[in-house]
């Protein structure tokens, strides 16, 4: 699945401290728990950028699999995801001889939710202007994340060599999950595979995707949502359609704003778009998981991101909406597992 490639060390990581680590159970699994603090100025409001560069992070080692050898696959979720919903992941992929490494990313979890879920995200609502600068500083801040999350798995837990003298590093990630995943793999080189389910790597298209599936969530017209999304003064509507998109959460709607900006102006995301750098890739897989029912990730999207990979494809799976199955048996989980170990076969039980 693609040549060796000689890629960064994982090991190099930006500056980072341990503030915490303590054993924990993860999906049911043995893990240790850290907080991290990568330091890093976003916003220039202290409470905001304290609690962006304050990262939970679980590293969990496989059983019965000398940690050198193990594979390793890093599983990033989407915005106001909490990290647990990675958990049914974490199971078969140890028991398959996979490391597993997770952080909470700054709009998912608790970072900026104030709370365990990430309902809402209200730091991120006095966080000053949310424009392109901003996006590239959390962009380019989650690849730092990643890099001392990693190194802290090489370092205290061993799940070094396999990453770095074998390549064998995945990075997953669902839906925006996927958008800071694929920044990583692209233009930090990290990774030999990139795996992404609901999402692809182009940022313009999934904020379009993003504008229309809220205008889906509120039962307005698409017009109207992302006229409203773009800042256009529509009276007592706007009042409706904020309510509807979301109440009082203003943090989404803040994020839903600067993503429909991103995805009206591609010139000025053209250096954070991932896909921008999809010639980076070289011969490293690129695998897209997508269904047709998705209004974020759409099928066409999907599949046109995959072309600009020299190794890139796109599976459409029927009956599956943006990460949940309405109807029919199995689960969004069920499907990322399928996928995982397809693409992931041969490193599955080193």
């Amino acid at each position: 699945m693609g040549e060796r490639l000689p890629l960064p060390p994982v090991t190099d990581a930006s500056p980072f401290t341990i503030e915490d680590a303590r054993p924990a159970r993860f999906g049911a699994r043995a893990a240790t728990r850290y907080t991290l603090r990568v330091p890093r100025r976003y916003t220039g409001d202290e409470a905001v950028d304290r609690a962006l560069a304050t990262v939970p992070a679980y590293v969990l080692v496989p059983p019965g699999v000398p940690a050198a050898e193990a594979p390793v696959v890093t599983l990033l979720q989407g915005i106001t995801a909490p990290l647990d919903r990675s958990g049914p992941l974490v199971g078969p992929l140890l028991d398959a001889g996979f490391g597993c490494v997770l952080f909470d990313t700054p709009l998912g979890g608790s970072r900026l939710a104030g709370g365990p879920r990430g309902s809402d995200l209200p730091l991120l609502a006095r966080a000053g202007p949310l424009d392109v600068a901003f996006a590239a500083r959390l962009f380019d801040g989650v690849a730092d994340d990643m890099d001392a999350a990693l190194a802290v798995a090489a370092r205290e837990h061993g799940l070094a060599q396999a990453m770095e003298e074998n390549g064998r590093l995945a990075l997953f990630g669902v839906s925006f999950g996927g958008l800071l995943s694929s920044h990583a793999f692209l233009r930090r080189g990290r990774g030999r595979r990139l795996l992404i389910a609901a999402g692809h790597p182009d940022l313009p298209a999934m904020a379009r995707g993003l504008a229309r599936s809220f205008a889906r969530g509120a039962g307005l017209p698409e017009p109207i949502v992302s006229a409203l999304l773009r800042g256009a003064p529509l009276g007592p509507l706007a009042s409706l359609a904020t309510a509807r998109l979301g109440g009082e959460a203003a943090g989404v709607v803040a994020l839903a704003t600067l993503l429909v900006r991103l995805g009206r102006d591609g010139r000025a995301v053209r250096d954070l778009n991932p896909l921008a750098a999809a010639d980076r890739a070289d011969r490293r897989p690129v695998r897209l998981l997508t269904g047709d029912a998705d209004p974020v990730a759409t099928p066409a999207d999907t599949r046109a991101a995959a072309t600009h990979f020299a190794d890139g494809t796109a599976v459409v799976l029927p009956g599956l909406h943006h990460g949940w199955r309405p109807h029919g048996p199995g689960s969004f989980t069920d499907d990322c597992l399928v996928f995982l170990r397809r693409e992931l076969g041969d490193w599955w039980e080193v």
